[in-house]
This record gives structure tokens, sequence and C-alpha cells, in this order.
């Protein structure tokens, strides 16, 4: 018989034993529904605050009766209660320890510090790309929602070192400050830059004073919501149908159409290989808007002449089903 079976039990036992005695107070010696109801709590609590005027014998063995059976209900509930109680925190100790040992052997993932409005977005989306991410939120209740879907979550303060050693800074791809403050983003992006100078590090500004300080502290790209969206309403006012193809392409629309980035691996045929001859465009139907060189040297629009190199990335656009394709070129797989 498992804990929490037991502790339904205890509880339809101690509603049982409440309604018996009641209801035979009432039998016993007709007293009005809430005097028979106060009466049992009292007994059964052994607050002893004396039996009632007017109580004869058979009250009295009733009650007798109702004291045995009340003693071994009471004792049953208390021990049914406390190992509830001991069963989840061991429960709580042991899923914690395995959290961190499952965060543990991430490598090569997304750290997410922050799961509020711009926070639960991110979520979403590296979700839906099933990428592999840990959140740390210090407000339990968010943190529990996202335990409760199955995410990798830490409760904690993301301006701790001792934190972000625990969701694997120093293995980690990238790392996002999402927090309500830039005081704490800047903190956050200092502290993670020190633990790993090579992360990759997405900072949101809440106001443009914050943005320089921000690159300074380490981070590699400074993000301002009130501006991307400032942009946007302007270019939909402007250019109506430049928004409309950006937003089909990177975000989730009716077309089936993708803008992605695409790094070329060293085992990929494409190193060495011309743009013209390489089909991307011919054969999948991908046009190549960019392309990156592992120095840094960007390329907009590059020619059929452009030869890939091991570490390039590519900024494509095209159908979902051609843009595998080309990963899985890319990355070297038949």
């Amino acid at each position: 018989m498992n804990t929490d079976r037991n502790f339904r039990i205890s509880i339809l036992a101690l509603i049982g034993l409440l309604l018996f005695g009641t209801v035979g107070f009432k039998l016993v010696e007709h007293w009005d529904w809430f005097t028979c109801f106060w009466m049992t709590i009292i007994t059964l609590t052994t607050v002893g605050y004396g039996e009632p005027a007017g109580m004869d014998a058979h009250g009295r063995y009733f009650t007798v009766v109702l004291i045995i059976f009340g003693v071994a209900t009471m004792s049953y509930v208390l021990s049914a209660l406390s190992h509830r109680l001991i069963h989840s925190e061991l429960l709580s100790t042991i899923g914690k320890r395995n959290l961190y040992k499952d965060i543990g052997k991430l490598e090569d993932h997304f750290i997410i510090c922050g799961a509020g409005r711009t926070g639960s977005s991110i979520i979403k989306s590296l979700a839906l790309a099933e990428a592999d991410f840990v959140i740390v939120e210090a407000s339990e209740s968010l943190a529990d929602r996202y335990l409760q879907m199955g995410y990798f979550v830490l409760i904690g303060d993301a301006t701790s070192e001792e934190v972000l050693r625990q969701a694997g800074a120093e293995r980690a791809r990238a790392l996002v400050c999402a927090l309500s403050t830039d005081a704490d983003n800047v903190y956050v992006t200092l502290t993670a830059s020190e633990l790993n100078p090579k992360l990759f590090i997405v900072a949101k500004s809440n106001e443009e004073s914050a943005a320089n300080k921000l690159r300074q502290a380490g981070a590699s790209k400074v993000v301002s919501p009130l501006q991307i969206a400032s942009h946007r309403i302007t270019q939909a006012l402007l250019r109506p149908a430049v928004a409309e193809f950006v937003e089909s392409a990177t975000m989730k629309s009716d077309l089936d159409l993708v803008m992605e980035e695409i790094r070329v691996a060293e085992r990929s045929s494409l190193v060495g290989k011309a743009l013209r001859d390489s089909g991307i465009r011919s054969d999948l139907e991908v046009i190549v808007i960019a392309a990156i060189h592992k120095s840094g040297e960007k390329t907009f629009n590059p020619s059929g002449e452009l030869r890939f190199a091991t570490g390039d990335r590519l900024v494509v656009v095209g159908k979902q089903t051609s843009i595998n394709k080309l990963e899985a070129l890319a990355e070297g797989k038949k």
C-alpha cells in the first residue's frame, strides 16, 4: 500500500469518524446538529471543555466508544500525514539531484536566465526547435510551471556564479539574459563571460543607456525589445511587403518558408565546392542570402564563384523540407 493511498484512506477514515460521532450524538442525546458536531470535534481533539449539561449514561458510553476509535484513527491520520510529508521531501530531494545530474550531462546547450514575458517566448521557440536548454528562474511558481512541462529548470538567482555553473555555463553554446532589470542583465553577462569567454551571450536591454554597458560586460548581442517593436511597426507602415516576407520567413506562418543559419562542417561535401556547383540553388531551390566566413567576414548575396570552407555559416531562405536537406548536406550526413 503506497503513501498516497494511505493518505487518502486516512482522510476518508477521519471524515467517516466525524460523521459517525455527529450522527451518534444526534441519535443518543438528540442535540441540534451543530452541538453534535462540536462535541465530536472536541472529543476527537481531546480539547477537554467538559461534557454538556444533561448528558446521560448512554451519551457517556457513546463518548467512550468515540474516543477509542478516535485515538486510533487520529494516530493513523498523523502517521499517514507524516509519511506523506517525508515521502514528498525525499522525492523532491531525489528529483533535484537527478535534475542536476541530467543538466550536468548537457553540452552545447542554451541557458535562458529569466522566464518572464521575453524568456517565455524564447523557451517556446527553443522547445519547437527541439534544442537543449536550461531555464534559470528565481520565482518558484514560474519555475514549477516549467518543471511540470518537463524542462530543465534551476530555481535560483541567475546573478549567482554557482547557479550559472550548475546551469552548465562553462559548457553551453549560448546564454540569454532576459531578466527584468538592466543591472541584473549586466551582472549576469559579466559573470557568464568570466566563466566562459567563448560563450555567445544575448542580452535584453530595457533602456538604451544600458546597451553599451552590456557590450562592455561581454554581451555578444544586445537586443532592445522597444527598438525592435518600433522598427517592425515602421517597416509595416513604409514597406509592408518587406515586413510580410520577413515575418513569413522568421516566424510561424501559413507559408512553408523559413530563414535559417546553417554551419558547414568539416566532413561536408560542400567544403571546397563553389556555390554554383553545389546544387543549393538549382536542386534544392534554396536562396543563400549571406555567407559568413569563420574569420567573421560577411558576403551578402554571394556570387556563384563563392567557395565554401569549414566553419562557414550560411544565411538561407527556402522551404522547410529543402532547408532540412541542406542542413544534412552541410553536416556531412548521408
